[in-house]
């Protein structure tokens, strides 16, 4: 492999026409500048300057040796300048992979704060379920997966990556608005034991099996759909009965819907995962923005829960 150092000196000789000038530009002295010559012909094994009077010009070798050095020098100009621009937020890329609530609950609000600050971050995204973000995620077609899970459920994560945890996302129990458990003083989970659920991905499937367990009952899920709207509106209708995360309630209102307090329900843990080490500045930037606006909906969703058992101000399926 050639020496870039050297062609650099060599380029400097081509330049002034002298080892002498070429010395006193590079703050060298002359032997060294001699040396690192011979060792340059040494490495590509022909001469690559001759003598000429009191100077010397190239061979045809040391010419074609030149244009070269100057091209790469000159692209690596270029990528530092590009390197400095992504470490300023001037410039980059990052991927992200989120499940479909917080697509619209909390990504277009993180996006926007990110493009404020860093107009010149290129950002593309995936709407992808927990397990599909995570496979992106480990084949490297992706920088951060978006993803939820219960208390309940192992962590996705090994020491390849890291879990940022975003938000504590709560989840709230749906019935019909005429529902004798809508107006109920004191409403409990396992006053539904013999109606009729509906659900959405089979992660939030997994935790109503286990939420109503608990509870001491079996539901029976007949209505599985990932459409946050259809089941909304299989509970207006009276069709079905549902637990929906806060944030999905942010996203769509469907009249006809109650929200009792259960909190027996429980919750489930938003994160952004990442790779181990070092984050490039622009996943870093997006991750700070995320945690922001999440930070902000959960406490949002805590301010609505205090108000008790109410009718939601939007709502979308369990994802």
């Amino acid at each position: 492999m050639l020496d870039l150092h050297r062609g650099r000196i060599l380029r400097e000789v081509a330049r002034l026409g002298s080892m002498t000038a070429a010395a006193r530009s590079l703050n060298y002295t002359q032997p060294a500048v001699s040396h690192h010559i011979a060792r340059l012909e040494a490495e590509v094994g022909t001469p690559l300057v001759v003598r000429h009077g009191r100077g010397v010009r190239l061979t045809e070798a040391g010419r074609v040796l030149v244009e070269h050095v100057e091209d790469v020098l000159a692209r690596m100009d270029d990528a530092r300048e590009r390197i400095a621009a992504i470490a300023g937020l001037r410039a980059g890329r990052v991927r992200v992979a989120v499940f479909p609530t917080a697509v619209g609950g909390l990504l277009p609000d993180a996006l926007a704060r990110l493009a404020e600050r860093a107009p010149g971050v290129a950002v593309t995204l995936v709407d992808a379920e927990p397990p599909q973000a995570l496979s992106l995620l480990r084949a490297g077609d992706t920088d951060i997966a978006v993803v939820f899970r219960y208390a309940h459920t192992p962590p996705d994560t090994d020491a390849r990556f890291r879990e940022v945890v975003l938000a504590e996302d709560p989840l709230r129990l749906l019935v019909p608005a005429g529902h004798p458990l809508a107006a109920a003083e004191r409403p409990r989970l396992e006053d539904l034991a013999g109606e009729t659920w509906a659900s959405g991905c089979a992660r939030c499937r997994d935790h109503l099996r286990w939420t109503c367990g608990r509870a001491g009952f079996v539901p029976d899920i007949a209505f599985a759909t990932e459409d946050h709207v259809a089941i909304q509106r299989l509970v207006a209708r009276g069709l079905a009965v549902t637990t929906l995360p806060a944030l999905a309630l942010g996203l769509h209102t469907e009249p006809g819907v109650a929200v009792p307090g259960v909190p027996a329900v429980g919750s489930r843990r938003i994160s952004a995962v990442v790779a181990a080490g070092p984050r490039p500045p622009a996943v870093a930037a997006l991750l700070e923005e995320l945690t922001a606006v999440a930070s902000a909906a959960s406490d949002a969703a805590s301010d609505a829960s205090a108000g008790g058992s109410t009718a939601p101000s939007g709502a979308g399926a369990g994802r």
